[in-house]
């Protein structure tokens, strides 16, 4: 199989069952081998992908050649399951992620903003299908149970990462609709330690920033990824806006993928930080201002952000993400009534339109901008927006890994394309 056509974690794989399916027969001795779907869309469509078996009576003489046959029932195929997947796009995907080694993790997502259709969806490690048929074999198997690279492992919508500066769209946002003016200067103190770069502090911890110190407003705060500034009208504008924002892109709820590789993620309720607080666990300041830059209590996919992305793009409409277009008959023959999943309007955002044109705008300037923090996906021709973010993983006080991201759509003056790159251990020019 080619690495680079089939979106492994997308189709799935089959197992070896050859229990009868409803409406086979099972009384004969003589059995074909058959195999069932077990994850991905092999796995949730497996009763239209299987079909059904067919049995026949075949006379032989005591040489064993056949003296005569009889069909006593046909052979059902399966049914055709049609994906939005767009192949050309998941090959490039596929070899871009993957260009500079092939067990990078990490994922892609490529979304057309304007209906939630996935046209690309890429996780790596990723795994060949054929493995399991007829048997996996040891080797095989080692790799694909190997807990650093976790191959099995849907990266791009089953697995969750905070989103880093990413999210500060949503703080941007949150900003702006509690009346914030984006023209208002903060002031980002240099950092004592590190002169060069800015910090903020939150009570008696520093949070350090990797934009340097100076005067911003929000459109250059969002260009340079300042921390501090975000950190700063974060808690001013506090958590219950912020959390508000985000609930209305529907973060932390599910994405209903239909591969059985889904997660919602999380992200805080009001309800939530109440019980925490009950518990004795209150949120603090500190709290917020992790959020405000996405860290901290929250955690998503990569098909999160790209719907998130999309409907700032499309102008405030969160569309649900669409892997599956329809299901119809594998031919003329077979007679089977179509089954159709249309687009799924989620909600719509309520957002002022000015409010997401400024963010839109300022998506632009990082990538064209040349103190943006994206100006390295600017590509000639092309207006690119978009937004990094390189979030930290925490284990205790001590940072176990960095999560680099990516976030763009295309072309700007009518977006046609979201993509959305997450690299595990990634290192992005800026450190965001």
């Amino acid at each position: 199989m080619n690495k680079f056509l089939s979106p492994s974690h997308v189709i799935g794989h089959l197992s070896r069952d050859d229990k009868p399916v409803q409406g086979e027969d099972a009384f004969f001795n003589y059995l074909m081998p058959d195999y069932k779907g077990v994850i991905g869309i092999e796995g949730v469509f497996d009763e239209y992908l299987r079909g059904k078996a067919g049995y026949k009576s075949v006379m032989v003489n005591y040489l064993g050649y056949k003296q005569s046959e009889s069909v006593w029932e046909e052979a059902e195929p399966g049914k055709n399951v049609v994906l939005t997947i767009d192949k050309e796009i998941q090959e490039i995907a596929e070899k871009a992620l993957k260009s500079e080694f092939p067990t990078i993790k990490g994922a892609v997502v490529v979304m057309n903003p304007n209906n939630g259709d996935i046209l690309a969806l890429v996780s790596s490690p990723s795994f060949d299908p054929n493995v399991f048929i007829p048997k996996l074999s040891q080797e095989d198997a080692s790799f694909l149970n190997n807990p650093e690279l976790r191959p099995m492992v849907n990266r791009a919508s089953q697995e969750r990462y905070p989103p880093g500066s990413v999210f500060k769209i949503i703080t941007a946002l949150a900003c702006l609709e509690a009346g914030i003016d984006p023209t208002e200067k903060y002031l980002v103190q240099p950092d004592p330690t590190n002169p060069s770069h800015g910090c903020v502090f939150v009570g008696n911890r520093k949070i350090k920033d990797t934009a340097p110190p100076g005067e911003y407003d929000l459109r250059r705060a969002l260009v340079r990824s300042s921390n501090s500034y975000f950190v700063h009208y974060g808690l001013k504008v506090g958590v219950s806006k912020i959390i508000s924002m985000g609930k209305r892109f529907c973060l932390g709820e599910p994405i209903n993928l239909p591969t059985g590789q889904s997660d919602r993620g999380f992200f805080p309720t009001e309800a939530w930080i109440r019980e925490q607080t009950r518990k004795g666990n209150p949120w603090t300041d500190g709290d917020t201002a992790n959020l405000s830059i996405g860290q901290g209590y929250i955690s998503v996919n990569p098909v999160q952000i790209a719907t998130l992305i999309s409907a700032v793009a499309n102008g405030g409409k969160l569309y649900f993400p669409r892997l599956v277009q329809r299901v119809d008959a594998h031919d003329e023959i077979h007679n089977f009534e179509r089954i159709e999943y249309p687009v799924k309007l989620r909600t719509s955002l309520n957002i002022p339109q000015h409010h997401l044109e400024f963010v839109k705008k300022a998506m632009l300037d990082d990538v064209e901008d040349p103190e943006g923090t994206g100006r390295l996906a600017a590509v000639t021709g092309l207006k690119i927006a978009g937004k990094t973010g390189t979030a930290e993983v925490q284990e205790g006080n001590v940072t176990v890994d960095k999560i680099t991201w990516f976030a763009s759509f295309a072309p700007f003056e009518s977006p046609r394309y979201v993509v959305v790159v997450m690299v595990e251990s990634g290192v992005s020019p800026t450190m965001v």
